[in-house]
């Protein structure tokens, strides 16, 4: 029964120190919206071309192309009177959501990967004269790593690809050194 016990409050501890850590982050520091960086017209109706009207849209320059594919955008166009594309322009909200999300998750996974290594160390350097230390001390190690891991995962598909294999090996070294340290205890 106390390795039930064990085992439950390992486990409770992991996840509500891995829920903390994540709720702290959405309390203190706001995720980009995409309704901040893009227009959402929804109240407004989508113009019709009015009936009997031949719409010719304005080209796109030359300049507004090459300056748009620069700036990571798309052309978009202002209708006119009648419902017609008008006046083409460069559309870069979406980069620019993009750019703020990139920016928020690398925020959120350096936020994770410190807390969860002062989850490890707490869990390494507890007391363990105490039975009930040991299983707090193994709750925060486990909490430590699933930390770690839920903040890499949240940044990893915005980290560029030469990183990716660094990070995931670190980790693997972090894993593997706290087994060898903590289970070879025994």
């Amino acid at each position: 029964m106390t390795q039930v016990r064990r085992i439950i409050v390992i486990f409770v501890i992991a996840v509500l120190f891995t829920i903390f850590v994540n709720v702290s982050i959405d309390a203190f520091y706001d995720a980009p919206a995409y309704e901040d960086y893009c227009r959402l017209e929804m109240t407004k109706p989508m113009p019709f071309v009015r009936e009997g009207v031949q719409c010719n849209p304005a080209p796109a320059s030359v300049e507004l192309l090459e300056s748009c594919t620069t700036e990571k955008g798309h052309i978009s166009y202002h209708n006119d009177a009648n419902g017609c594309a008008a006046e083409p322009y460069c559309e870069t909200c979406s980069g620019d959501f993009n750019h703020a999300q990139e920016k928020y998750t690398f925020i959120v996974f350096l936020f994770s990967a410190v807390m969860g290594l002062v989850a490890l160390v707490v869990g390494m350097h507890l007391p363990h004269k105490n039975p009930i230390n040991e299983w707090v001390g193994s709750g925060f190690l486990l909490g430590g790593l699933i930390t770690i891991f839920v903040g890499t995962a949240r940044y990893f598909g915005d980290m560029g690809r030469y990183v990716r294999p660094v990070v995931i090996l670190v980790e693997l070294i972090l894993v593997i050194y706290l087994a060898y340290k903590k289970l070879g205890k025994k």
